[in-house]
C-alpha cells in the first residue's frame, strides 16, 4: 500500500483551525486511498531554537519548519494568509487551504487527484528541496 504523509494544522485534532502563520501544533497522518492512520502530534514550539514560551506561536524559521515537517508531502491549514490561490509549495511540502474537520479533509484528499499527484511526487522526490515559495490554484 502506498502512503502519503500529511501534516494538519490543528489545535485540538478535530478541525483544521490554524493558518500557516499561526500554526503551533501539527497532527501527522499517513493517508492511503483505503485507509487513514494517525501517526503523532508535533509542536512547533518544541522545534524552535528560539525557545518560545508556552502560548507563543511567533513562527518557525524556514529551516526549522522544513525539519519539523521533513517527512510530510502535504500540509493542510485553515488559511495561507497570502494570495496564492489556495495552494503553495514550501520546499517539497505542498500547502493547501482546507478549513474543515480533519477527518472530512483527509477523506476528501484520499479520493482526490491531489493524492495521486503527491504519490507521484514521492516517487520522484529529490533529496534537496527546491528553494522559495510558489503559489498556484488548488482546491481540496
Amino acid at each position: 500500500m502506498s502512503w502519503v504523509r500529511v501534516a494538519v494544522a490543528s489545535s485540538g485534532g478535530a478541525d483544521i483551525d490554524q493558518s500557516l502563520q499561526q500554526a503551533c501544533s501539527f497532527r501527522i497522518y499517513d493517508v492511503a486511498p483505503e485507509s487513514i492512520r494517525f501517526v503523532e502530534s508535533r509542536d512547533s514550539r518544541e522545534a524552535s531554537d528560539k525557545g518560545s514560551p508556552v502560548g507563543d506561536c511567533s513562527g518557525l524559521e524556514m529551516d526549522e519548519f522544513m525539519e519539523l515537517l521533513s517527512d510530510c508531502s502535504l500540509l493542510l491549514v485553515s488559511r495561507l494568509e497570502i494570495d496564492a490561490g489556495g495552494k503553495m509549495r514550501i520546499g517539497w511540502v505542498t500547502v493547501y487551504e482546507a478549513a474543515m474537520p480533519v477527518e472530512k479533509a483527509l477523506l476528501k484528499l484520499s479520493r482526490s487527484p491531489l493524492f495521486r499527484r503527491a504519490l507521484g511526487e514521492l516517487k520522484g522526490r529529490r533529496k534537496t528541496p527546491p528553494l522559495g515559495l510558489r503559489g498556484g490554484r488548488g482546491e481540496l
